[in-house]
C-alpha cells in the first residue's frame, strides 16, 4: 500500500538528525480514498500535528480532501488563521491530529510523494550568501526559492515554481528553510533526498573540511557553583530546568572561536526561533553572569516593544547559554524541552559556522524573525497552553521507594514536577524509570544511605549539576524500631538520630543555601506522624528524633520566611500500604501492646477508616500550590483520621 510505503521513507528521514529534529520535517502522499458516502475522492495524507516523523506510522498522516485544496489555487491570499480553518473544513475526518501548514505546499506539488527536511548541509548553503544560481550548480537539478515565512504566500510562491517543474527537476530549495523532494514512488522521492543533501555535503566539506570549529579558549568559566543563581534569575516569570552540557560537541563549542561570532546570529532555521529565540547569551566571565542575562532580558524586551508589540511578549530570558570553555546550558519548563533546545543550538552553531566558512553568514532581519516567533498560529497554540501545575519543579523525596514517599513521587510527577528520588533500596531505580516511561517525565534515582554525611554532600551537588536547583524537599525517609526504654541500645539510638535527625538536617541545610541563592522561594515539607503530639509506649527513640525535625521545621519557617521559603509538618498516622516501617513485625507488636487486632489498630481513629499514602501525598502536592498554602508556613497538619 501507498501509505505503508510512505511510513517506511518517512521514518528513514525522521531518524536522521542531520535532516530533521525532534518533530521537524514533513512528509507526505496523494492516494484514493472512500468518503463517508463510498464514494472515492483523491486524499492528501500529510504529517500532522505533534507527529514525529522518526516514528511515525500511518494514524500520523492526516487527511484532507485533494479537491478542497486545489480549488485554493485559484485565491490570492488567505491569513494564517484563514488558512488553517480552511485546512480544517478539508479535513476527511475531523478527529486526526491538526493538518501541517505545509499542506498547500504538497498539495500544489504535481507528485504522489513528497519528502521535507531542514537538512544542515542545505542551510549551511542557503545561510551563507551563496546565490540561487551557485546553488543549484552546487545541488544539480533543483529550483532555489527565495524566503518566506510559512503560510499561504509560501504555498503561492511554490505553485508559481511548479510550473517550472519538469521531469529533470529533483527538488526545490527554500532559502533558509530546507528541501523539498518528490517522485511517483517513496523510494524515488526518498532517494533524490539523499542524493540532493550528499551533493550539498560534499561540497561543504570540500571547502570547510571535517572540523568546523576552531578552538581558542581553554581555559573555563567555572559556573558550576552559581548554577543556582542563573537558574533563579531566569526563572523570574516561571520556573525552569537547566540542563548543563559540558562534553562533547557542547564543550567543543564552548571552545570555540565561532561561538563568539554566532551566538548572537540567529538560528540554523527560522522555525528553531519559538524554543530559542534569535539571539543566546554568550558568558566570558562568572563575575557579572547576572548583569548579562538582566541587559538579555531588557534587550528582548526593547526589540518586542519594536517589532512585536501587538502581541503580549514571551519570557524574555535566554533559553541557551554559551559559556566560555565550559559548555552549553539550556532552560525550559522540561527537561525534554531542554533537550530539544540543546539539540537546536548545537545544529545552529554547525551551521552557521559552516555558512560563514562557505561565504558570509546571513540569516533573516530580526524583523522578520519576531514576526516568525510570534507567528499567529503558534500565538494561537500559547493562548491554549496549561503548563502542568508543578512543571519546573526540582522536588527531592527521600524514603520515595515505598508507601508516602513513592506515592508523593508518583503525585508529583502527574503535577508536572521533576523528582528527585532518594531510598536505600536500589529499587528505587528501577521505580524511577517506570516512572519516567509512564508519565514521560526525566526524574533522577539515587541510591543513598542518609547516615552517610558525603553521600548527602554528593547528592545536592549531582541535583544541581542535573537540574541547576532545588524548589521543594519532602523528608520523608525514616526509621522505627519500636522498643521499650529500657531496652533501647546505644546503637538502637544512634541509627534513629543519624536517619531522623542529623540527616534532615544535613539536607535542609544544603537545601536551604540553594534556595537562598535561587531567589525564588522553596517549600519543605517535614513527614514527623501523629507520635509527635500524641506519644505512645514503645516509641522513644523514633519519637524524639522525629521530634528534633520537627523543631528544625519550625527554625527553617522562621529564617526562609524573608526569602519566600516555606515549611511545614504533616503528621499521618498509622499508614500501612506498602510502607516497609511495620515490617518485621511491628504492625503486630503495636496492635497487641493496646490489646486489639491489626485491622481495629489500622482503622483506630474517629473515621474508623485505613488512612491511605495516597491521602498524605494528595496534601503534599496542594502544599505545593500557592494558590492554595501560599500564606502558609510553620503549621501542622493532621492526615490521622482523628485521634480519638
Amino acid at each position: 500500500m501507498l501509505i505503508d510505503d510512505r511510513v517506511e521513507t518517512a521514518r528513514k528521514l525522521g531518524m536522521d538528525n542531520e535532516l530533521v529534529l525532534h518533530g521537524g520535517g514533513n512528509a507526505s502522499v496523494k492516494v484514493t480514498e472512500k468518503n463517508h458516502a463510498g464514494k472515492e475522492i483523491r486524499v492528501l495524507r500529510v504529517k500532522g500535528s505533534g507527529s514525529d516523523m522518526a516514528t511515525i506510522d500511518s494514524k500520523g498522516f492526516t487527511g484532507l480532501r485533494m479537491d478542497d485544496l486545489l480549488s485554493a489555487k485559484s485565491m490570492k491570499s488567505m491569513t494564517d488563521i484563514e488558512m488553517m480553518d480552511y485546512l480544517r473544513k478539508s479535513m476527511v475526518d475531523p478527529s486526526e491530529p491538526s493538518p501541517s501548514v505545509e499542506s498547500f505546499l504538497h498539495a500544489f506539488i504535481p507528485h504522489t510523494f513528497v519528502d521535507h527536511t531542514h537538512s544542515d548541509h542545505i542551510l549551511m548553503l542557503t545561510n551563507s550568501g551563496t546565490s540561487r544560481e551557485k546553488i543549484s550548480e552546487i545541488l544539480g537539478n533543483v529550483l532555489v526559492i527565495p524566503y518566506i515565512p510559512p503560510g499561504f504566500k509560501l504555498a503561492r510562491e511554490l505553485l508559481n515554481a511548479v510550473e517550472n517543474i519538469n521531469d529533470k527537476i529533483e527538488g526545490i530549495v527554500l532559502e533558509k528553510h530546507g528541501l523539498f523532494t518528490f517522485g511517483e514512488t517513496a523510494e524515488d522521492s526518498y532517494q533524490k533526498h539523499m542524493k540532493i543533501v550528499g551533493k550539498a555535503r560534499k561540497y561543504v566539506t570540500s571547502v570547510c573540511g571535517e572540523k568546523l570549529f576552531t578552538e581558542k579558549y581553554t581555559d573555563e568559566v567555572h559556573v558550576d557553583h552559581i548554577l543556582p543563581e542563573i537558574r533563579g534569575r531566569i526563572s523570574k516569570n516561571f520556573k525552569k530546568i537547566l540542563l548543563v552540557r559540558k562534553e562533547g560537541e557542547a564543550l567543543e563549542i564552548a571552545r570555540s572561536e565561532e561561538a563568539t561570532k554566532y551566538f548572537d546570529s540567529g538560528p540554523a532555521t527560522p522555525d528553531m526561533l519559538i524554543r530559542t529565540k534569535f539571539s543566546f547569551l554568550y558568558i566570558d566571565s562568572a563575575a557579572d553572569v547576572m548583569e548579562k542575562i538582566d541587559a538579555f532580558a531588557k534587550n528582548y524586551a526593547e526589540e518586542h516593544s519594536k517589532y512585536a508589540a501587538e502581541y503580549k511578549m514571551h519570557d524574555p530570558y535566554p533559553t541557551v547559554i554559551i559559556v566560555k570553555g565550559y559548555g552549553i546550558i539550556t532552560a525550559a519548563r522540561t527537561i525534554k524541552e531542554c533537550n530539544i533546545i540543546m539539540d537546536q543550538a548545537i545544529h545552529t552553531f554547525r551551521v552557521n559556522a559552516a555558512a560563514g566558512k562557505l561565504g558570509k553568514h546571513q540569516f533573516i532581519s530580526k524583523k522578520e524573525a519576531y514576526e516568525m516567533e510570534y507567528w499567529p498560529l503558534e500565538e494561537a497554540k500559547l493562548k491554549k497552553f496549561k503548563p502542568k501545575p508543578l512543571e519546573g519543579y526540582v522536588c527531592i523525596v527521600t524514603g520515595a521507594a515505598s508507601g508516602i514517599g513513592l506515592e508523593a513521587f508518583r503525585k508529583i510527577t502527574e503535577n508536572g514536577g521533576n523528582v528527585v528520588a532518594v531510598d536505600l533500596n536500589e529499587g528505587v531505580l528501577d521505580i524511577v524509570k517506570d516512572i519516567n516511561r509512564a508519565y514521560g517525565v526525566s526524574s533522577m534515582g539515587i541510591v543513598a544511605d542518609l547516615s552517610d554525611r558525603a553521600a548527602i554532600t554528593k547528592m545536592i551537588g549531582d541535583v544541581v549539576l542535573n537540574y541547576g536547583g532545588i524548589d521543594v524537599f519532602f523528608s520523608n525517609a525514616g526509621i522505627l524500631k519500636s522498643e521499650p526504654l529500657e531496652d533501647i541500645s546505644e546503637a538502637t539510638m544512634d541509627l534513629h538520630v543519624s536517619i531522623n535527625a542529623i540527616a534532615p538536617f544535613l539536607l535542609s541545610q544544603k537545601i536551604f543555601t540553594v534556595m537562598r541563592k535561587q531567589g525564588i522561594g522553596g517549600n519543605f515539607i517535614f513527614n514527623i506522624t501523629k507520635n509527635l503530639t500524641h506519644p505512645g509506649p514503645g516509641m522513644v527513640s523514633y519519637g524524639t528524633t522525629k521530634a528534633f525535625s520537627a523543631q528544625l521545621c519550625h527554625y527553617i519557617a522562621k529564617e526562609g520566611g524573608k526569602y519566600g521559603i516555606r515549611a511545614n509538618i504533616i503528621n499521618p498516622d498509622k499508614i500501612f500500604k506498602n510502607s516497609r516501617i511495620w515490617d518485621n513485625g511491628v504492625l503486630e507488636k503495636r496492635a497487641e501492646a493496646k490489646g486489639i487486632t491489626p485491622d481495629e489498630y489500622k482503622r483506630g481513629n474517629l473515621l474508623h477508616m485505613e488512612v491511605l499514602p495516597e491521602h498524605v501525598a494528595n496534601l503534599v502536592v496542594a502544599l505545593l500550590d500557592d494558590t492554595i498554602f501560599g500564606a502558609t508556613t510553620d503549621a501542622m497538619i493532621p492526615v490521622d483520621g482523628g485521634i480519638p
